[in-house]
């Protein structure tokens, strides 16, 4: 039946990849390029780059599909998933504390929903106690309180040097900005000055001089 329906066609459908090694570029490269790998379709007009799609699925807060349609994506039951190494611990969770049975119960059976699993964050979960009186506070002595003056003093003396070294350091680089910007037209200048003095010198040497002009054609006479 293949063979009737590629004599129909006139193609040949058996085709397939064509892989072959240390082979000259295709068509599409550049030539001279080195090609170690050269992959071939049997479509010349399919192009790998541009047939992958990097879009991303876009789905529901329980990652089912999008083009699932709710009326059949709500009636899936999300639960948690525990692996069975955890169950012996889990069950005696539970027996040591009766509140969490139900719950522990649930989760191995793979029951737990997240609904279950908020009511029982919710209704097990404690404020965290700060004990703020073991926090260890700043500590000055007599000596150091009395040297806050000096040291606010200090602060201020180094935070002024820093202004002052920075704007020395940018009145430094700017004058060193703009003298090289100066050089450089002038140089350019002179350049220009230069390509202007020269076309106007071989302008006489050639229209105004032609008695020195130099590999001419020697005219023959007849032009």
């Amino acid at each position: 039946m293949l063979s009737r329906l590629a004599q129909t066609t006139g193609r040949n459908i058996f085709r397939a990849q064509n892989r072959a090694l240390h082979v000259s570029a295709p068509a599409h490269i550049k030539s001279g390029m080195p090609v170690i790998v050269n992959v071939q379709w049997d479509d010349k007009d399919y192009n790998p780059d541009m047939a992958i799609e990097y879009e991303m699925i876009p789905r529901d807060e329980f990652g089912v599909p999008a083009h699932i349609p709710p009326e059949v994506s709500t009636q899936i039951k999300h639960t948690y998933f525990v692996p069975p190494q955890y169950y012996p611990w889990l069950k005696k969770l539970g027996d040591d504390t009766p509140e969490l049975k139900p719950y522990m119960d649930k989760l191995i059976a793979g029951d737990l929903t997240f609904h279950d699993y908020e009511e029982m964050f919710y209704a097990f979960s404690k404020p965290l106690k700060i004990q703020r009186d073991r926090i260890p506070v700043p500590y000055r002595t007599e000596a150091e309180i009395a040297r806050e003056a000096e040291v606010a003093w200090e602060g201020a003396w180094l935070s002024f040097r820093q202004r002052v070294k920075g704007d020395y350091m940018f009145r430094f680089l700017c004058r060193d900005m703009v003298t090289g910007l100066l050089i450089g037209l002038y140089a350019g200048k002179l350049y220009l000055d230069y390509i202007k003095a020269y076309r106007n010198d071989m302008k006489q040497f050639y229209v105004l001089a032609p008695e020195h002009k130099i590999n001419w054609v020697i005219p023959r006479g007849d032009l």
